[in-house]
C-alpha cells in the first residue's frame, strides 16, 4: 500500500509540473490580405516585427512582417507585410528558384543580422537586414554535410537564445548513418536526431541525442513526412521542439497533419558527438522531453483546416506575464486541385506559468 501511495504522489507531482500550453484557433492570413507563399520559418526581431522565410522564392532572403497580438487573449489581431529583402545575386535552379531552399531563420540582436538555414545546401548563412549576405556563416560539423542527409530532410529548424547566446539547429529527419527514418519503409520506427548547438561566434560547441515519438504504422498516403521542422529557444535556456507528421492521402481528401510540441532542457542533458552510434546508444541518454501541446489539422470534404506547420518563434508576452508562441504553416503557395486550396495559417500557443 505504501508503494502504491508513493507512486500516486510521484504521478501527481509530475502532472503538476507539466507546463501545458493553451491552444488558440488558427487564423487564415488572407483575413489581412496576405498573399500565399511557402512560409517555412519565423523569428521575432523586436517591436512586433518578424522576419519570415519562404522556401520557394526567386531570391533567397526573407519577408518582414508586422504581427500584433491581443495583450489578454494572445490572438493575432493584425498582420501586415512590410516587404521582401533578398540576396541580389542568388544562385538559381532551372526553374528560376533559389537553390538554397531556405527553411529556418534566427535573429542575432547583438549584430542586428539574421541567420538562414538552407536545406538545399545544408549551410547556415548570415544576412544583413537589407537581405545582402554579410560573408559570415555558421561552422557546420561535417556530419551534417549535404551528402550525409536524406534528400529534403536537412536543416529546417533554427533558433537563437539571446540570453545564453546559443544557436540551435537539427535536421528534419535522421542522417543516413543513423538509420532508416520512420515512414512507409520503417513502420512503427523512431527517428533519432542530433540537436546541434553553436556559440555566439557561430562555432559548434555541443550536440545532443533527441528521440522522436513513434510515427504511423500503416495507412500511409501518397506523400508522408515526419520530422522536426522547427525549434524555439525560451529565455531560460530550454527549447521547444515541434514534431510534425503529415500524411497526404491518395486523392487528397482524407489528409491529416499531427503536431506535438515538447520542451527539452539541454542544461540537464549529457552531450554526445559525431562518433556516437545510435545503434548501440543507451536509450536512457536521449533528451528528456515534456509534451506541452498537441493538435491536428485535416483536409476532407467537410473540413479544410489542413496546415503543415514549419515555423515557430516567441510571440508577445501577455498582460498576465504568460509567453506566447507563434506558428506558421507552408501552404505550398496555396496548393490545391479545383476549388480546394491549402491556406496560409498563423497559430498561437500560450505557455503555462
Amino acid at each position: 500500500m505504501k508503494k502504491i501511495f508513493l507512486s500516486l504522489i510521484i504521478l501527481i507531482a509530475a502532472s503538476a509540473s507539466a507546463q501545458q500550453a493553451v491552444e488558440r484557433k488558427q487564423q487564415n492570413l488572407s483575413r489581412w490580405n496576405i498573399g500565399t507563399a511557402n512560409y517555412s520559418g519565423i523569428t521575432a526581431i523586436g517591436d512586433n516585427r518578424y522576419a519570415i522565410v519562404s522556401d520557394k522564392e526567386p531570391q533567397d532572403g526573407f519577408f518582414l512582417f508586422q504581427i500584433l497580438q491581443d495583450e489578454v487573449t494572445g490572438d493575432v489581431i493584425h498582420v501586415a507585410v512590410e516587404g521582401f529583402k533578398g540576396n541580389p545575386d542568388p544562385k538559381l535552379d532551372e526553374k528560376g528558384l533559389s537553390i538554397r531552399d531556405t527553411e529556418g531563420i534566427a535573429y542575432l540582436p547583438h549584430t542586428n543580422t539574421l541567420l538562414i538555414s538552407g536545406e538545399g545546401d545544408q549551410a547556415i548563412l548570415e544576412y544583413a537586414m537589407d537581405g545582402t549576405l554579410t560573408g559570415r556563416s555558421v561552422v557546420v560539423p561535417g556530419i551534417f554535410a549535404h551528402e550525409n542527409i536524406v534528400p529534403n530532410y536537412g536543416f529546417e529548424a533554427l533558433t537563437y537564445d539571446s540570453v545564453s547566446q546559443k544557436l540551435w539547429t537539427v535536421t528534419e529527419s535522421m542522417l543516413k548513418k543513423d538509420g532508416v527514418a520512420a515512414g512507409p519503409k520503417n513502420p512503427k520506427g523512431q527517428n533519432y536526431l542530433r540537436l546541434q548547438c553553436f556559440d555566439a561566434d557561430l562555432q559548434p560547441v555541443a550536440q545532443y541525442a533527441y528521440r522522436m515519438d513513434r510515427g504511423m504504422d500503416n495507412d500511409f498516403g501518397m506523400t508522408y513526412a515526419y520530422g522536426v521542422p522547427a525549434l524555439c529557444a525560451l529565455p531560460d535556456g530550454r527549447l521547444l521542439v515541434l514534431e510534425r507528421e503529415a500524411n497526404v492521402s491518395n486523392g487528397y481528401l482524407s489528409s491529416d497533419v499531427y503536431c506535438k510540441v515538447f520542451i527539452v532542457d539541454p542544461n540537464n542533458e549529457e552531450a554526445i558527438d559525431g562518433s556516437t552510434d545510435f545503434k548501440e546508444f543507451d536509450p536512457n541518454k536521449f533528451m528528456t522531453k515534456e509534451l506541452i501541446a498537441r493538435f491536428s489539422t485535416k483536409l476532407n470534404p467537410f473540413v479544410h483546416t489542413w496546415a503543415n506547420y514549419e515555423g515557430m518563434c516567441l510571440g508577445r508576452t501577455l498582460a498576465d506575464g504568460r509567453q506566447t508562441v507563434l506558428l506558421i504553416n507552408d501552404s505550398q503557395n496555396a496548393f490545391g486541385i479545383g476549388p480546394i486550396r491549402l491556406k496560409d495559417f498563423i497559430k498561437v500557443l500560450i505557455l503555462g506559468e
